[in-house]
This record gives C-alpha cells, sequence and structure tokens, in this order.
C-alpha cells in the first residue's frame, strides 16, 4: 500500500502513460514490415530475397537518418517544461530543415551506391529484383523524416497518442495498398514486387501529411505557431541539433551494425544456425519495441523536468524508467528461457534448427535484462541532451568488446555459433553498465549544482 502512494509509484504511471502510445507507434512499424514480408512472400521465393536484401541496405540509411532526428523529442519535452510554448513551433521549424538535409544527403548516397550493390554478392534475379525495389522505397526516407519530425513534437509535448494514431492508420493502408498493387487488383496494374515498395511509399507519404494538417490545423497547438515560418534561420539551433543528432546516428548505427555483422558471421556456419538465429533476433527484437517505448518516454520525463530544472526529478525519473525497463525485459528474460524449445516451433519444424534456436535463447534470456537497461538508459541521457558518450560507449561496447569477442569465442575457442551470440551479450553488458554509469554521473552533477545554489 505504502508503495501504491509513493513517489516511485506515480513516476511509474506517468511513464507508462506516455510510453503506452509510443509502444504502439513502435509496434505499427514493425507490423508494415511484417506485413510486406508476408505479402511479398506471396509472390515467390525471389521476390522475397529481394525484399529483405533491399530492406537491409535501405534500413541501415533510414535508421541512421531517423537516430538523427532523436535528441529533438527532448528538446520539445524541455520547452515545455520551461513553459516556452513559442520555442516549439521554431524547433519544430528548424528540425524540418536538418531532416530535409539529411534526407537529401542520405539520397545522395543511395543513388551513388546503387550502381554497385552488385558487391553484395546477390544472384543476379535478386539483385535485378532488389535494385528496382531499392530505387521506391529509397523515396520514402523524406516522408519518413517529416513524420518523425512531427511525431518527435507531439511526443516531446506529451500528446503522444496523435504519432500512435497516425501509424495505426498507416499500416493500414499499406497492407491495403500491399493487396492492391502487389496483384493488380481493382483495376489497378500488376507491379508485384515494386507494388509493395509503391505500397510502401505512398503509405508514409500520407502518414507524413497527416501529422503536417493535424499539427498546423489543430487549435491545441495554436500556441506553438505564433511565429511565422519563414521568419529566421537560427544557424546556432541548427548546429545545436547536429551535435546532439549525429551522435545518435551513429550510435544507432553502431549498435543496428553490430547485430547485423553477427548474422553475417552466423552464415559462415551454415544455414541451419543462421535460420535458427533469425528466429532468435526476430522474437527478441519484438520485445525490444517496448524497451524502446520506454527509453522514448524516458527521455521525454528527463527532458521535461531539466526543462522545469527540477533536476532531483529528472535524476528520479531516468532511474525509474530504468528499473521499469529492467523489470520488463527480465520478465521477457523468464519467457525465452523456459519456452526456449517452444518458441521456434511457430516458425519451423525443423528439429535441427530448433535446438540452435533453443540454444540460442539461453544467452538471450540473460542478455536480455542487459538489453532493456542499455535501451532505457540512452534515453534518458538523451532527455539530458548526453548524446556524444552514448555514441563512443556504443562503439566500444559493440566493436571493440562484443563484435571482436564473439568472433574469437565462435571461431578460435571451440564455442561455435552460440559464441557469437556470447559476444552480443559481452557488447550488451558493457553497454549498460557504461550508460547507467554515465547517467549517475551526470544526473548526480545536475542535483549537486541545485542544491549548491
Amino acid at each position: 500500500m505504502k508503495f501504491l502512494q509513493s513517489k516511485s509509484f506515480h513516476e511509474t504511471k506517468l511513464l507508462l502513460k506516455l510510453a503506452g502510445p509510443i509502444i504502439v507507434g513502435q509496434v505499427g512499424q514493425n507490423l508494415i514490415q511484417l506485413a510486406d514480408t508476408i505479402m511479398v512472400g506471396s509472390i515467390g521465393p525471389v521476390a522475397l530475397g529481394a525484399s529483405a536484401f533491399a530492406g537491409s541496405i535501405f534500413i541501415v540509411f533510414l535508421i541512421f537518418g531517423l537516430g538523427i532526428l532523436a535528441p529533438t523529442t527532448a528538446l520539445f519535452a524541455k520547452m515545455q517544461g520551461q513553459e516556452n510554448f513559442p520555442l516549439g513551433g521554431v524547433l519544430l521549424r528548424h528540425s524540418l530543415m536538418v531532416a530535409m538535409g539529411i534526407s537529401a544527403l542520405l539520397m545522395a548516397v543511395i543513388y551513388l551506391l546503387i550502381p554497385h550493390l552488385n558487391i553484395f554478392g546477390q544472384r543476379p534475379e535478386i539483385l535485378s529484383l532488389g535494385v528496382s525495389f531499392f530505387k521506391i522505397i529509397a523515396w520514402s526516407i523524406i516522408p519518413s523524416m517529416i513524420y518523425q519530425c512531427y511525431k518527435q513534437f507531439t511526443d516531446g509535448i506529451g500528446k503522444t497518442k496523435v504519432g500512435m494514431f497516425v501509424m495505426i492508420a498507416g499500416v493500414i493502408i499499406n497492407v491495403a495498398l500491399n493487396y492492391v498493387l502487389i496483384h493488380g487488383l481493382y483495376g489497378f496494374p500488376k507491379l508485384g514486387l515494386n507494388g509493395s515498395g509503391w505500397a510502401t511509399l505512398i503509405a508514409r507519404t500520407l502518414m507524413a501529411f497527416a501529422m503536417i494538417l493535424y499539427v498546423h490545423l489543430h487549435p491545441n497547438f495554436s500556441k506553438y505557431m505564433t511565429e511565422h515560418w519563414i521568419h529566421r534561420f537560427d544557424h546556432q539551433m541548427v548546429k545545436n541539433m547536429l551535435r546532439l543528432g549525429i551522435p545518435t546516428g551513429f550510435t544507432y548505427f553502431f549498435e543496428v551494425g553490430a547485430f547485423s555483422s553477427a548474422a553475417v558471421m552466423m552464415g559462415w556456419f551454415g544455414a541451419i544456425p543462421l535460420a535458427a538465429h533469425q528466429i532468435t533476433i526476430s522474437l527478441a527484437s519484438t520485445s525490444f519495441l517496448i524497451t524502446l517505448g520506454i527509453g522514448i518516454a524516458a527521455s521525454i520525463r528527463v527532458g521535461f523536468e531539466m526543462g522545469r530544472g527540477d533536476y532531483p526529478l529528472a535524476r528520479h525519473a531516468g532511474f525509474t524508467a530504468i528499473q521499469v525497463g529492467g523489470i520488463y525485459m527480465g520478465l521477457c528474460a523468464l519467457g525465452f528461457f523456459f519456452l526456449r524449445h517452444w518458441f521456434p516451433t511457430l516458425y519451423v519444424s525443423d528439429p535441427d534448427v530448433i535446438q540452435w534456436a533453443a540454444r540460442f535463447f539461453v544467452v538471450v534470456a540473460i542478455f536480455e535484462i542487459f538489453d532493456g537497461v542499455q535501451a532505457v538508459s540512452i534515453g534518458a541521457l538523451r532527455g539530458m541532451s548526453d548524446t556524444q558518450w552514448p555514441g563512443i560507449i556504443a562503439f566500444f561496447a559493440y566493436w571493440v568488446m562484443g563484435l571482436p569477442g564473439g568472433y574469437l569465442l565462435a571461431f578460435h575457442l571451440g564455442v561455435g555459433p552460440v559464441g557469437i551470440w556470447v559476444g552480443l551479450l559481452i557488447g550488451l553488458i558493457f553497454a549498460s553498465i557504461l550508460l547507467t554509469w554515465r547517467f549517475h554521473l551526470l544526473s548526480r552533477r545536475y542535483t549537486e549544482s541545485s542544491v549548491s545554489n
């Protein structure tokens, strides 16, 4: 009963209220990819392989771009805490400038890469289909970045349901367009795999327009839009956004790149361990979506209290979020361990694949907790506008300790495929400890400065 009346319970309620719609949005994003995979799979294995090939390259660019925008959520939350509402519109305008600049840069790099996609060693039929599909979905970077700008604005001011409802609508539109354009129904041409690409591009474009119209037309946001949008350009604000965003983009890149590299190394052991790895990472990634939502909510709560100047409460909010993320992932860990022989049967019936996946799940059961802690710690640090150290820590944890450790265990110390997963575990242990320690030091410094003043 005492806990229900405590400061921690109140903070947990605030956190989960923010995190709920964000989590639904994260799951919705995953559902778009799942729907694409299922519907493209109905065309045949070549189309599915081409989709996977193009998608795996595209996601690296998209994740990097979204990572650069990620810290603006905390800037909006800080503005809300300061009650400096006109600054919200100024921040939104400048974040859109950054998004357009980054999108143009990413598109330029993509089109320079397209003639050289054969370096990835794909079969000619996969490459031919994949390049055509890649050219279409590449353009969805622009609406995705615009949507993200507006979503981070609405999330940052506590209106997290806006992005959630737009994402749900986007999932429905994407599924419907996939169904129509892939198979050529209701008078539309039969576009096959390219139809899925157009469905994704159209759905993401409509989502961006929906966010633009809602924010600029709804009276709830009028107090943020007091300045004319072609009023002034603040070079320092853009510079600050890039100073915070570029390290975050690389943080995302280092983590996603490490897991992608682990999949490449697993492929060196053959098709069966690789299939087991894909099953394991698919389920582990699904559990991670909720933690990611908690991490975004942590950045909002910490950023809001930083804006109010209540540094002790910002510290408390961050550590409460870290505890919630750790507890949730601890429950997931128990599920993965005790159901490790059952989960793989949802995907395959091959006994060898099931056995390998069950071995991997033993390691996953350990690394889940560390994965949850590091994800939420990064969010809490973003709330304090600390992005450079998380990038350095991510590089050290995954590329200095995790991947080399996994390679050594798997190929030189006789551990085999499980060693790659142990390497990922090592990386997550280092990341979670160092990121949490960084948040402890930084939040204590702010707290002590507020007490001394």
